[in-house]
């Protein structure tokens, strides 16, 4: 069944306050929720930068199912980066016991939990071609094994995906299985960053005080969305709340727009670049304490590292990408990005 763009009415009741999931959307990608809601076969390919509000839409179309059916279904959320090859399969697939080493018990894996539900598959572009491969069969008839057994299970589910990458350029670079690619066609939706869409932050400023229960004055309301318009957001609605959530923090109960944090990867990238008081000029300053002898070797460079990998998260939207192009292991990465409290 076709669902009419004029019976949209009907399906907004769904939402029951779309602000609480931290997504704003328009008209069009409202309607697109409630195609896929609909129509349980659909496979759905979400792009956009990190932060944009991806899983925040398909949590949307998981909503909207629940709706329609009257009943509670399966989501089940993956970030593919976060995982090898043989983990992805594991825990997508499930394991017997004995299928690895350390493997001491069977497990069902992501694609079982998924049965009669949603599965949210983050980064999909970050997969193993043999991953890709596994996940096509099931997508194709629903069959697939666990990791060590030969017997055939079956699950269905609505795989809705996402990618901050260009999938069709994935598949000239032989990292994405064209099949793949064409069974994944279904809607396909692009999320805009922040900076696109400026209108939208008063609107995502009242989602997170309401959330927060907190009142402003008109004038400090104006003040605070007119800071909030300024700025690049290269992390996109993801960077706003939490820039938002640490200058409430730092107002430590009482709200004072003096306390709002101003940070340099906040800007636009080359306005940074340009200003000899922004970050590039923070590095300066390092330098000219340590030939000072007024910081030690060891500090200098912590303080370097800390701002050559904050710098490389604001301007890259893929955390992947930034660990591979400074050259660090991804469990050294998150480790640096502990010691210096970058989140």
């Amino acid at each position: 069944m076709f669902i009419k763009r004029g019976s949209m009415d009907k399906y907004n009741k769904v939402l029951n306050g779309v602000g609480a999931e931290n997504l704003i959307i328009d008209r069009d990608e409202d309607f697109k929720a409630c195609i896929l809601a609909k129509n349980e076969e659909l496979a759905s390919i979400i792009q956009g930068e990190t932060g944009t509000g991806k899983e925040e839409f398909a949590k949307l179309v998981h909503r909207k199912r629940i709706y329609l059916q009257g009943e509670e279904v399966p989501f089940v959320s993956v970030n593919c980066a976060n995982f090898n090859n043989e983990l992805s399969l594991s825990l997508l697939f499930g394991h017997v016991k004995g299928a690895f080493s350390g493997a001491e018990k069977s497990t069902d894996g992501f694609i079982a939990e998924a049965n009669g539900g949603i599965l949210f598959l983050d980064e999909i572009h970050t997969l193993s071609i043999e991953t890709q491969q596994k996940l096509l069969r099931v997508l194709n008839d629903g069959s697939y094994s666990r990791l060590g057994d030969t017997k055939t299970l079956y699950s269905k589910f609505q795989v809705i995906a996402a990618t901050t990458k260009d999938l069709d350029e994935e598949v000239e670079k032989g990292t994405f299985l064209m099949d793949l690619r064409f069974r994944l066609l279904g809607i396909e939706l692009t999320m805009k960053p922040l900076r696109e869409r400026k209108d939208d932050i008063p609107k995502l400023i009242d989602v997170f005080l309401k959330n927060k229960d907190i009142m402003l004055s008109p004038a400090q309301y104006t003040e605070l969305v007119s800071l909030c318009k300024k700025y690049y957001w290269q992390g996109n609605i993801r960077q706003l709340f939490g820039v938002l959530n640490a200058w409430i923090a730092m107002c430590d109960g009482k709200v004072n727009i003096a306390y709002f944090p101003q940070y340099n990867n906040m800007l636009k990238p080359s306005a940074v670049s340009k200003s000899d008081k922004g970050g590039y000029g923070k590095v300066m300053s390092v330098l000219e304490r340590a030939i000072s002898l007024d910081i030690s070797f060891s500090e200098a460079i912590e303080e370097v590292e800390c701002f050559i990998i904050e710098e490389a998260m604001g301007l890259n939207p893929s955390v992947s990408d930034v660990y591979q192009g400074l050259q660090l292991s991804r469990n050294n990465f998150y480790v640096k990005r502990r010691k210096y409290g970058l989140t």
